[in-house]
């Protein structure tokens, strides 16, 4: 199967082709790189195989490439598993993620972000290494918070600032 068709199966409906795709994807992390954003989406599909070959896809990526990053953010509020992800791929960018601190602090903010989506928000920035101070504030709080995982990766993070 050929990369550009893989990426399409991606999005079919039909189960059989987006699990022979995600599979495929984890198996090639060319074909992979090419697909980042439907894998994201991928993550949260109904069907177990497909959300789990596509995480072990992305699992074994390195950064995406800079260009995705409009798209990642897109997926940051979407379903957990697949704002998870696009928070992940982010914060690999590395300082290439730049743009996407605030909006990531803005995730650590609201109540509504799921906690594994939060403390991954606030790794992310770590990663990212670039705050302004309204950012530094968002995981000063965060490092005050009760749940001792996320005041653990929030005062990691300031560290990295």
């Amino acid at each position: 199967m050929e990369a550009s068709h893989i990426v399409q199966a991606l999005g079919e409906t039909n189960l059989e082709e987006r699990r022979k795709a995600a599979e495929a994807c984890a198996k090639a992390p060319g074909i992979a790189m090419a697909a980042v954003v439907p894998l994201c989406r991928c993550c949260s599909d109904r069907d177990e195989q497909v959300s789990q070959w596509s995480q072990a896809a992305l699992e074994e990526l390195g950064p995406p490439s800079v260009d995705e990053l409009s798209s990642l953010l897109e997926l940051t509020t979407a379903a957990e598993l697949t704002a998870y992800w696009a928070v992940t791929l982010i914060g690999r960018l590395e300082s290439q993620g730049a743009p996407a601190a605030a909006p990531l602090a803005n995730l650590i903010e609201n109540e509504k972000t799921p906690a594994e989506v939060r403390n991954r928000s606030i790794w992310a920035i770590g990663q990212i290494g670039v705050a302004n101070e309204a950012i530094k504030a968002t995981l000063e709080r965060a490092a005050q918070s009760d749940n001792a995982r996320t005041a653990r990766l929030a005062s990691k993070a300031l560290s990295k600032l």
